[in-house]
């Protein structure tokens, strides 16, 4: 059968995997509908960072049979960055590590060693956190980042809907499944007392996402004057520090080296493309030798966000004394 298929190739890689009819996404979708009329996603969030959902007939999948999602593991990526004399190791939180071409590399794969003449799969653009939760694959911590059993946090979440002509309903297809928290959630409070924003809340389930230093790490936009930078580890962009005191991620969370490392003058280079983000609020138009040099290198990390984003993130966390101080 399809599903079994696909489970098999899952494990040969070392992912986990899950198929649903497409009414699933239904669920997802009503699921975010009532939190945005509810008043619990802040309208400028919803502008900003999920305006892209479109309804289920908006999403082209009428003649799809089934939602395909992946779990991949997506460990912290270590870039070194010397600044002056000294070499500052920096991080890069799961999942930044070659987002995009995570999805085109297993799409390829699944296509070439798990479907066979006549199926058909493409990628599925819908917020896919929750359709991972909601098929069971995933579940929410408190921080609002999905948890899987062996992975912790370190995963990353692929969408694919797919067709086959062959395909028949069977007993191994999910159906939709409630939200739920982590257990260690109900009593722990690790990740409300790290969080540098206060953006993780003990009063509702979800954090207030407006305040989360990741969201503004990821944006050309100003940081907002009194946003606090990350304390456990200097993240080029996103932060780690409720996934690093989280219990249910001890012993999970691998590090891996990114395969770059910025010199002195390729760090000074990107600091200064972050201070005339800073002040003009664009990307730098001349550019220097040593920043083409970290350009070329920065390409190779597969990241979404701007290299001016990342300076400007860099200078505002070595800003902290303690960090400078390496404390």
């Amino acid at each position: 059968m399809f599903t079994e298929r696909l489970k098999d190739w899952a494990a040969w890689r070392g992912y986990r995997l899950e198929v649903a009819g497409v009414e699933i996404i239904e669920a997802v979708l009503r699921k975010l509908e009532e939190r945005r009329f509810g008043g619990q996603i802040d309208p400028g969030f919803y502008k900003e960072n999920l305006s892209w959902v479109r309804s289920f007939d908006e999403l082209g999948v009428s003649r799809a049979q089934r939602v395909v999602v992946v779990l991949a593991p997506s460990p912290i990526h270590v870039l070194p960055v010397r600044v002056g004399a000294r070499v500052i190791e920096t991080f890069l939180p799961p999942t930044y590590f070659s987002y995009k071409k995570t999805f085109d590399d297993v799409l390829a794969d699944m296509r070439s060693n798990a479907l066979v003449r006549g199926e058909q799969a493409a990628l599925l653009k819908v917020p896919l956190k929750s359709l991972a939760v909601h098929l069971g694959l995933t579940v929410y911590g408190r921080n609002n980042i999905t948890y899987a059993s062996g992975f912790g946090s370190g995963l990353q979440v692929l969408g694919f809907i797919a067709a086959s002509p062959n395909w028949r309903a069977g007993k191994a297809e999910r159906k939709p499944r409630p939200e739920g928290m982590l257990a260690k959630c109900l009593t722990c409070r690790a990740c409300v007392k790290a969080c540098p924003t206060g953006a993780i809340r003990e009063d509702r389930f979800l954090i207030a996402a407006e305040r989360c230093f990741t969201l503004h790490s990821e944006s050309r936009r100003p940081i907002p004057e009194g946003t606090r930078p990350p304390k456990k580890a200097i993240c080029l962009v996103g932060c780690l520090d409720c996934q690093l005191v989280c219990p249910e991620n001890k012993g999970r969370l691998r590090t891996e080296p990114s395969g770059v490392e910025f010199t002195a003058e390729e760090t000074m280079a990107v600091l200064e493309s972050g201070r005339v983000l800073t002040r003009t609020g664009e990307v730098p138009g001349t550019i220097s030798p040593a920043y083409a040099s970290a350009r070329v290198k920065f390409d190779r990390l597969g990241l979404s966000e701007d290299l001016a984003v990342m300076g400007r993130n860099l200078a505002y966390v070595l800003a902290d004394p303690a960090m400078e101080q390496g404390t």
